[in-house]
């Protein structure tokens, strides 16, 4: 349902769109972007370099509206294409990101700035059981043990209106080589930018295209993906207040390091990487509580014990696939 027009607010939004290899996406999410109740807008389309149509599509779309902007740059990831989006949307006061094999519903920024406030700089859609909605609202603090903890909902660019006032150079300083969780990084960076409340919306208003060229289905996880990703995080959060937040990340953390041990990793090589020496003295520092099957693994040096327990633990993962 439209928001009545004597309650609409003011202020440009910023839709940043990175295109590439979505000839067969893009205009279905383009038009839905155009037909936005909310019409005050600028959409930006990013064409990081791709090889098929889908930049002389964009190309055609900005003859038409003057809102839209093409930026054709060669290609250099997802990252860098969001941050020239924004770099571009200076002069906008609000910021939102759609993929573009995905799209939007008529009322999506309709809905998003509608709820957005002065005492707010961050609204979300989330529609999940495990999101704590209280009256609407989330604390600066809570958001960010959230993204922390990596809760499905929270870690994607899109389905969020951010202040434009949030972003700088360094919310887009990921290495090229994290193709997975590369947005979860830039939401924690801006998390620690931001001191506001979060505002959520438990509303649909975003609609997300799974299929099988996305990078989430070719991607394969690994001990150095994870060492990657992890050695960027800890850069990310202030060494202050590592201390605070570093337990919300351990369970994420420990659920990958049983699945490597259960799948591919020998028991010589995962205890000699750093990802199980950083976990390890996470839990130390914080100390936070794990099971028996996992203090054995962390704690143990007899490698006969370590032998056992890895197989056991590759058992129970081969049990529960």
């Amino acid at each position: 349902m439209a928001i009545s027009s004597k309650r609409m607010k003011e202020g440009l939004i910023g839709v940043i769109v990175p295109v590439y290899k979505v000839e067969k996406y893009v205009t279905e999410c383009i038009e839905s972007i155009l037909a936005q109740t909310y019409t005050d807008f600028r959409l930006i389309l990013v064409d990081d370099g791709t090889p098929d149509s889908a930049g002389k599509i964009c190309d055609e779309y900005a003859q038409k509206d003057p809102r839209i902007t093409v930026i054709h740059q060669e290609n250099a990831g997802v990252t860098r294409a969001r941050a020239r989006g924004v770099e571009e949307a200076s002069n906008c006061e609000f910021i939102t990101f759609v993929d573009s094999d995905d799209t939007i519903t008529e009322d999506a920024l309709e809905q998003m700035h509608f709820h957005m406030n002065d005492n707010a700089n961050i609204v979300i859609i989330a529609a999940d059981e495990h999101v704590p909605l209280k009256d609407g609202r989330i604390s600066a603090t809570e958001w960010r043990k959230l993204l922390l903890r990596d809760i499905s909902i929270c870690n994607s660019p899109w389905g969020k209106l951010f202040r434009r006032t949030l972003f700088d150079k360094e919310a887009f300083n990921i290495p090229k080589e994290i193709v997975i969780c590369e947005d979860l990084l830039m939401n924690i960076y801006i998390s620690f930018a931001n001191t506001k409340e979060v505002i959520i919306l438990p509303k649909k208003i975003y609609n997300y295209r799974i299929h099988n060229e996305s990078a989430m289905h070719t991607f394969r996880r690994s001990i150095g993906s994870e060492e990657l990703f992890y050695e960027n995080l800890r850069k990310i959060v202030p060494d202050d207040a590592w201390l605070t937040y570093a337990q919300d990340t351990l369970n994420t953390r420990l659920a990958r390091f049983r699945m490597f041990c259960g799948y591919k990793y020998s028991v010589k090589d995962i205890f000699q990487t750093n990802y199980y020496k950083s976990l390890r003295k996470d839990i130390l520092d914080t100390g936070y509580q794990i099971c028996g099957l996992d203090r054995i693994l962390f704690f143990y040096k007899n490698a006969a014990v370590r032998f056992i327990a890895i197989n056991i633990r590759k058992l129970h993962n081969l049990l529960n696939r």
